[in-house]
């Protein structure tokens, strides 16, 4: 079957993010569908410059899918839905399918827009394998695990979870000759690829829903196809920087320093970072990560107030998070301290707190969020029963605008002072000085751009921070909808082609217009 897969793009006027990497849930999709023998084309829209979803059913008309499958969060749900609507406008036959993590929890709302057939819940590779199957056969989707549909007498039908998949080794590596690599880059360095070792956590933070997408349980891959994979991708796409997004990289030691050890027996040059728990780090494990190239460790710091750790379910101290932030320095790794700012029962001193706490840490870098309630997570369901959500609009769900109210912060409040906390944290005369010093140009890209997130969204300024890609788009769709062949495609291989031709075409006038 013809497939078209689509992350749509961030709602209008957001601030962009700097483009870290592909979409690595649709690289695997697009993998697994190519290996079960369906022609796959895949649009990740924000690097591709695709602003305006008018683009979108010219370019799904010129490919024709049988299906088109989109994948959301809950931030971008509301383009997402705007999508759907617009295929359905331009081909009403094509069946329309939608997965990612908030139509997991939010399967109703999905279907309810009339313009969803069915949404796909949780882990996405076989159910969808499964679906493709039942419409390519005529047949309903009574029975297929993990699958949200509309009856026959319009009643939503939520079909039971299906078994995860036990066996991870057993997937293809995603495949990212669809995407275009040119155009992610990591704070406008070289290109970064990320590397998924596992998936789920047996953590049960409050704020996070991975582990109720993943139903609390936890597996990995073996080191050996970790590191195949990671030598794939560098002869493949010639890239050398990857980002292990595991939620939790370093949950098993052994497992960790088999991967190092093997990245360094293959002689392979890379560098790479991480996410990791503060109590499952110690000085021999960072020592093997380093000589492997690992040059970033990422924490979930979230709060300096213990009190707070133990209202998210954190399940560690803050004397481990100081312990881990010396280490990393110690053994030459930088580090990013992530914060959760106004938790629901937090209070003004323990915001502060958590701000004098993350200056001690002496990260190289600092993420500030919002405590957000995306559906799915149990602070979700507490807001809720306390009726305390006062934005209902997901496209806010950003991690920087509040979207609810306590007695101790209304949103004003926690608006200002969440611009405080990167105002305070990068404009110290020592921070500077500091990252000057070691003159790392990364670092004190990220630091501008932490900077310029937290003066120009509050401000009006959100426009002044959109990097579009217009004049690159023709080139990009170019190679990004070339599937003649594997690999690199020069720009003029498919000049002549009709189909093409009329998307770029249309391309160029909607975006000069």
């Amino acid at each position: 079957m013809r497939v078209l897969l689509v992350n749509p793009p961030p709602p209008k006027g957001a601030l962009s993010e700097e483009l870290q990497a592909p979409h690595i849930g649709l690289a695997y999709l697009a993998a697994v569908l190519e290996r079960e023998g369906h022609k796959v084309w895949v649009i990740d829209s924000h690097p591709l410059g695709l602003e305006s979803l008018k683009l979108l059913p010219l370019i799904a008309k010129s490919i024709n899918p049988d299906v088109v499958g989109l994948t959301s969060t809950t931030f971008t749900i509301n383009q997402a839905y705007e999508a759907a609507k617009a295929v359905k406008a331009a081909l009403p036959d094509v069946k329309v399918l939608m997965g990612g993590p908030h139509v997991t929890f939010m399967d109703a709302e999905a279907l309810s827009t009339g313009y969803v057939d069915a949404v796909i819940r949780g882990e996405g590779e076989e159910t969808l394998l499964e679906v493709l199957s039942r419409i390519e056969e005529g047949r309903g989707l009574e029975g297929v695990k993990g699958v949200s549909y509309v009856s026959q007498r319009g009643a939503i039908k939520r079909e039971p979870a299906r078994p995860l998949i036990e066996d991870l080794d057993s997937l293809p590596y995603p495949s990212y000759d669809h995407l275009p690599l040119e155009a992610y880059r990591s704070f406008g360095l070289k290109p970064t690829l990320p590397i998924l070792t596992s998936r789920g956590c047996p953590f049960r933070c409050k704020f996070c829903v991975s582990w109720k997408i993943y139903q609390g349980r936890y597996r990995q891959r073996s080191p050996k196809n970790v590191v195949d994979e990671i030598e794939h991708h560098v002869e493949r796409y010639r890239v050398t920087d990857f980002s292990f997004v595991d939620d939790l990289f370093t949950l098993s030691k052994k497992r960790v320093k088999e991967i190092c050890r093997e990245i360094r027996s293959r002689g392979l040059e890379i560098s790479w970072g991480c996410s990791a728990r503060v109590d499952t780090i110690d000085a021999e494990l960072l020592r093997e990560m380093r000589k492997a190239g690992c040059h970033t460790v990422y924490f979930g710091v979230e709060s300096g107030s213990q009190r707070v750790l133990d209202s998210m379910g954190k399940g560690f101290s803050s004397s481990k998070t100081e312990e881990a932030f010396k280490l990393c320095k110690r053994l030459g790794l930088s580090t990013v301290a992530s914060v959760i700012l106004f938790w629901p029962d937090e209070t003004r001193e323990e915001v502060k707190e958590t701000l004098r706490f993350v200056r001690r840490l002496d990260a190289d870098l600092a993420q500030f969020c919002i405590a957000t309630p995306f559906p799915g997570t149990d602070l979700f369901e507490n807001l809720k029963a306390r009726g305390m959500l006062k934005v209902l609009d997901w496209s806010k769900y950003d991690i920087v605008t509040p979207v609810f109210e306590t007695p101790q912060f209304s949103i004003s409040y926690m608006s200002r002072l969440w611009k405080q906390a990167y105002l305070t944290f990068y404009l110290r005369p020592s921070y500077i000085a500091k990252q000057l010093a070691k003159r790392s140009l990364p670092l004190l890209r990220a630091m501008v751009h932490m900077l310029k997130r937290a003066l120009l969204w509050r401000l009006g300024l959100k426009e002044l921070a959109l990097r579009r890609l217009k004049g690159a788009l023709p080139k990009v769709l170019l190679k990004t909808f070339y599937s003649g062949r594997r690999g690199p495609c020069p720009a003029s291989s498919l000049e002549g082609h009709p189909a093409y031709r009329k998307v770029l075409t249309s391309s160029r006038g909607e975006l000069e217009a």
